[in-house]
């Protein structure tokens, strides 16, 4: 029975995507490959599955707690992976590392943690993200935070803000503090939650004096523009926090050339749930959404642990979060309609004249249901296709003595106004369309001879029984999308070499 149950079911966490949802989410994908490759990165994939050992590398217990795991046939431990940023982070440092640097990496993929599924955090996540590997300093952070920045407005979402903080001020203040590791390892957690009251009474207990329970509590409330800067003068207790205080300014400074300082706030109590991080990290917010839509940072000490010491910062955006954001601010928009239905017993005709209409940028559907006239209009109706073409019974090849031509036919000429600008579209006057078959190149014909389809209402002239399409009105000019350019050379590595 419970076999029976789960043949219907998908499991907790994961989701189907209907033909407008779908669409939606590629629309999104498509603009930004468009945007990262605009800034020079280039597109790279790595598996869904990976050892353990290397998932589980400085990600952090709560995500290693997340993990979806199981054995291969040998018995090695395996793992989906739970963010993108270590697969390519070993990528890089096992196969580009003699490529000249930096490099400029974009994904698009899909991540697994076991969440305890809910509005936007489901278990399986789709991400989309870019990784700049190789350049330190706090204008490369600058870049990747802006680009997150352009990201989201080319989304469509206008009210966001990307909350930035340093890393290393929150682990100075740590070091002075006489706290056992999983004592900080809790403050961190409450830091990064903003429970203050748990917060509170976890510092009450930890036989800390005042002046130090306070130091901890005032750091998640610093939040603002550049006055937080001066606001935590006070946490720059050591060298540690002193300098991640001053590399925090740098990073900001650095946005406001970027100009996008309007969408950036200070807000200290930043940390991220990852242990690779090493300096500034960020999260981005939107209204109506208690979760981050994208988080980044740097981690400068990541591809160390796989033998290739170099800088590295980026940034994930969560594509099913910003799509869920944005659908509670606009109405959803239903999946397109193909551009023309073409049906009839002629089914030379009817592939030839499809192949043609494709060729020239149509989405156009054949119908495979035997229909009738009547039946292909009604069918076209219920489904908002816009044109239609029925061509009745002939022979195959040959209709009438006229031979089916695949790249020089009259029925693309008939729905020439489809690809055309509104503007240039002819018009057809009834009392014209009337008259009858005109020569070659008169008025009412296109520059093929062929006679241009009547308006809705108003017979076409029948030009013999293999062709005698009927029209209804004409659908808007299709849009197609940017595809990002091609990957460029590969750098091989040194056992390739």
């Amino acid at each position: 029975m419970a076999k029976e149950g789960n043949l219907l079911q998908i499991p907790p966490g994961m989701r189907d995507l209907l033909p407008g949802n779908a669409r939606e989410k590629r629309l999104l994908e498509n603009e930004w490959v468009k945007l990262f490759s605009s800034w020079g990165y280039q597109e790279v994939a790595t598996p869904t599955v990976e050892y353990l050992d290397t998932l589980a590398l400085d990600t952090g217990e709560e995500i290693r707690d997340r993990l979806f795991q199981f054995f291969d046939r040998q018995g090695r431990i395996l793992a989906l992976r739970p963010e993108m940023t270590t697969p390519i982070a070993r990528l890089v440092a096992t196969r580009l590392r003699q490529c000249p640097f930096p490099q400029r990496l974009f994904y698009a993929a899909n991540v697994f943690r076991y969440e305890e599924p809910q509005a936007g955090r489901q278990r399986e996540i789709s991400q989309a993200g870019v990784e700049l590997v190789g350049a330190p300093g706090p204008l490369a952070d600058a870049e990747v935070i802006a680009m997150a920045v352009e990201a989201l407005r080319a989304s469509g979402l206008e009210d966001f803000q990307i909350s930035l903080g340093q890393i290393e001020v929150f682990n100075g203040v740590m070091e002075e503090l006489p706290l056992d590791a999983p004592t900080k390892a809790r403050v961190r957690a409450l830091v990064a939650k903003k429970d203050f009251v748990s917060l509170e009474e976890l510092l009450a207990t930890s036989g800390l004096d005042k002046a130090q329970s306070d130091l901890l509590l005032k750091l998640p409330t610093l939040h603002g523009g550049r006055e937080v800067l001066i606001q935590a003068l006070p946490l720059a207790v050591n060298e540690r926090a002193r300098r991640g205080l001053e590399n925090l300014r740098a990073v900001y400074e650095g946005l406001r050339t970027f100009g996008v300082e309007d969408y950036v706030a200070i807000d200290l109590g930043v940390l991220r749930g990852f242990d690779y991080y090493t300096g500034v990290v960020f999260e981005g917010y939107t209204v109506g959404l208690g979760f981050p839509i994208c988080g980044g940072g740097r981690y400068d000490s990541l591809l160390g642990q796989f033998g290739f010491d170099t800088p590295a910062t980026g940034f994930a955006l969560g594509l099913d979060r910003v799509l869920l954001a944005l659908s509670r601010s606009r109405e959803p928009k239903p999946a397109p309609a193909s551009d023309v239905v073409i049906g009839g017993g002629n089914p030379c005709k009817i592939m030839a004249e499809a192949a043609r209409m494709r060729k020239n940028g149509l989405s156009v559907e054949i119908d495979l249901m035997n229909r009738s006239e009547a039946e292909l209009e009604q069918y076209a109706a219920a489904r908002g296709i816009a044109q239609w073409f029925y061509y009745p019974a002939g022979q195959c090849g040959d209709s009438e003595g006229e031979s089916v031509d695949l790249e020089n036919g009259p029925i693309l000429s008939e729905i020439g106004n489809l690809m055309r600008p509104p503007a240039e579209a002819p018009v057809v006057d009834a009392t014209d369309a009337a008259r009858g078959p005109v020569a070659e190149g008169a008025p009412g014909s296109d520059a093929e001879g062929a006679p241009v389809p009547a308006t809705e209402g108003v017979q076409a002239p029948d030009t013999g029984a293999a062709l005698k399409p009927h029209a209804g009105t004409a659908p808007k000019p299709v849009a197609g999308t940017v595809e990002p350019s091609g990957d460029g050379p590969q750098c091989p590595t040194k056992q390739e070499q």
